[in-house]
């Protein structure tokens, strides 16, 4: 199952809130893809262009660790996974944002792709790196859509595992 299955209703799910992201999780024969979207002020604690150089960096830094996928999901080493792909969008947070965008709410969206020897039976990823990473991330709402069917979940500081159908 790929990940355009879960692109509505993440769409549809809860509101942007403070705090918490959302992550979509398609579990594939042999891989994993993993769509994160959180607040922009659970990253640098406001959602406006960044203004002076500290802010600038303080972005810069947090786009850096959000690059960092094999740290922010930890997979079980028996799955054999390895990142494979990363692809970021912060509109307000790229050089030349200035004025682009300046009012309500700034989400910023991540996908992770790691390819897999085996993920059957797969039902938890740690996402202790997250909170590690984002001191104002506190939880983390996800679906998953795997062999088995499709899950919710979710895991709340200072838990690390995300798990889902036990």
């Amino acid at each position: 199952m790929g990940l355009m299955g879960l692109s509505a209703p993440s769409q549809a799910g809860p509101a942007h809130l403070h705090g918490q992201a959302t992550l979509d999780i398609a579990v594939e024969a042999r891989g994993l893809t993993l769509r994160l979207e959180i607040p922009q002020d659970s990253l640098l604690g406001h959602e406006r262009t960044p203004r002076t150089a500290a802010e600038q960096q303080a972005a810069a830094a947090a786009i850096q660790r959000l690059r960092d996928g094999a740290r922010l999901f930890m997979l079980p080493a028996e799955r054999g996974c390895t990142l494979a792909g990363v692809e970021i969008e912060a509109p307000r947070l790229q050089p030349g944002a200035a004025a682009a965008g300046a009012s309500g709410h700034a989400d910023v969206d991540a996908t992770y792709r790691f390819d897999c020897v085996r993920t059957e039976g797969l039902r938890n990823v740690d996402v202790g790196g997250l909170f590690d990473a984002f001191a104002r991330l506190h939880q983390i709402q996800a679906q998953v859509a795997s062999a088995d069917g499709q899950h919710q979940a979710r895991v709340k500081r200072p838990a690390r595992a995300l798990a889902w159908g036990r």
